[in-house]
């Protein structure tokens, strides 16, 4: 099934692309965690969620930025069609900034 027009992200800011990632990846991990845990904890120190820090993500993105064939806007599509798959608006107000690095 095709998932249906997404949300343009070519113009968000890498702060909002980070929230917007972080998002993504929390969703990402709890379906992990549902898939091969069912309700079942995992054992202590398994699947621990950990996502890039922000400066780390930062440089990876200037870097995607600078390299040629449109790196950037292929890794922005991404994060478009792994937001409206987890249910994340990329525009909300929810994004915050409170995932530090």
């Amino acid at each position: 099934m095709a998932i249906g027009p997404l949300t343009d992200t070519s113009t968000l800011s890498i702060d909002r692309l980070y929230d917007l990632y972080h998002a993504i990846a929390e969703r990402d991990h709890a379906f992990r965690l549902q898939s091969q845990y069912g309700s079942t904890p995992p054992p202590k120190g398994h699947c621990e969620f950990r996502p890039l820090g922000r400066q780390t993500f930062v440089q990876r993105v200037l870097h995607y930025d600078s390299l040629p064939s449109k790196v950037g806007v292929a890794f922005r599509a991404r994060l478009a069609r792994q937001a409206e798959a987890y249910g994340v608006d990329p525009l909300s107000k929810s994004l915050n900034k409170v995932h530090a690095a």
